[in-house]
């Protein structure tokens, strides 16, 4: 088979994958520790297995053609200011943005954004966590919850845990109640288990870059460390986290370590420990880009490399083929530090903000699916 049938049958695969998926975007965000424990991450299904990485999981074909097309969302109204190492999540319908930085100025505001009226709303951040940037966040759908771990604010970082809740727009200080904390960090890679545990691991602080893993149990508001002994990716930061729920497993790609500024590596994780999962091709090694589940595969946009800011598209199946998707429509300029969701409903990502040679952006954009 020729290299173009190779292209044809890869996106024939990938095309399906998102037309039978759906599901909501997990988490995906930065990290940083330094734990030696022995334990592994349970999975919720015994059958996700280290053996299963190097094969693509098949996906029925698409009964039509699909194209994925870019679109710039323009909101009516106030918009957040520009920023970027930040956080975005989502409860299905609406966005909720929390803190980054603009230039030196670390934020702390909180926002959120209706999808379907298309207008952003500044919410209350009393009460709520310090301006931060660099943090974990998730929306814990069954509590109605954003979650938001650790980061950094000049000099300080944190290891507090927080959660917002937009019914009744409090914060709540869930620090206190598990008896054992990860280490401070910023920079981690986090994701929702729908086994009911917000995962994050890896990281940085100013004493250097972890490597250990950590599970908080929604249920019993407890974090436990769940270091699995070696292989572990090496010491880093900068990177995201996403939960692949075909797989049943967390997933990591590149970030950044010592002495070499833009790693390419994925590794996954499950009851077994960490598995490295080497196809080719694949994304150039990068660091601050975003990437969501959809429910079948995973979508990398953007990030920071060797040659600079990027805006090119890659889809990962659970299997772990990488390939890079052609889209219609002038897309986001090349950036890094933004963040994106999944909206499952409409069969969509949408981005915000992030960094390009210009500065920090305040844009927004949509990525669909049409006929």
């Amino acid at each position: 088979m020729g290299d173009g049938d190779k292209r044809l049958s890869r996106r024939r695969l990938l095309r399906g994958a998102w037309v039978g998926g759906s599901g909501l975007l997990a988490a995906y965000v930065v990290g940083c520790g330094d734990g030696d424990g022995d334990g592994a991450l349970e999975s919720a299904s015994p059958t996700a297995t280290a053996e299963q990485t190097d094969v693509a999981t098949p996906i029925p074909e698409a009964t039509a053609p699909n194209i994925l097309r870019w679109g710039e969302l323009d909101p009516s109204g106030e918009r957040p200011p520009a920023r970027h190492d930040h956080s975005l999540v989502t409860d299905g319908r609406s966005l909720f943005l929390f803190g980054g930085r603009s230039g030196d100025e670390e934020l702390g505001d909180l926002w959120s954004f209706d999808t379907e009226a298309g207008t952003w709303n500044e919410l209350s951040s009393v009460g709520g966590p310090a301006a931060r940037f660099g943090h974990n966040a998730v929306f814990d759908q069954a509590r109605g919850r954003m979650l938001v771990f650790g980061g950094q604010a000049g000099g300080a970082f944190f290891n507090d845990l927080w959660g917002f809740s937009p019914a009744d727009g409090n914060w709540a200080n869930i620090t206190e109640l598990s008896p054992l904390l990860p280490s401070k960090r910023y920079g981690a890679a986090g994701a929702l288990d729908p086994a009911g545990r917000f995962v994050v691991t890896h990281g940085f602080t100013d004493t250097g870059r972890f490597n250990d893993t950590w599970s908080f149990a929604l249920e019993g508001a407890a974090w436990t460390e769940v270091s699995p002994i070696p292989p572990r990716p090496v010491e880093r930061c900068l990177m995201r986290g996403v939960w692949d729920t075909v797989a049943n497993r967390f997933l990591m790609f590149g970030g950044q370590t010592t002495d070499r500024p833009f790693l390419g590596d994925l590794w996954a994780l499950d009851s077994n420990g960490w598995t490295e999962i080497e196809t080719e091709p694949r994304p150039s090694p990068r660091n601050l880009y975003a990437i969501v589940h959809t429910g079948s595969l995973n979508m990398l946009f953007g990030g920071n490399t060797e040659g600079g800011p990027r805006n090119d598209l890659w889809w990962l199946l659970p299997g772990g083929v990488w390939a890079e998707i052609p889209v219609q429509g002038e897309g986001p300029s090349p950036r890094f530090g933004h963040d994106a969701v999944w909206l499952a409903d409409s069969n969509r990502m949408i981005v915000f903000g992030g960094q390009d040679n210009s500065g920090e952006l305040d844009d927004l954009w949509e990525l669909s699916l049409v006929a």
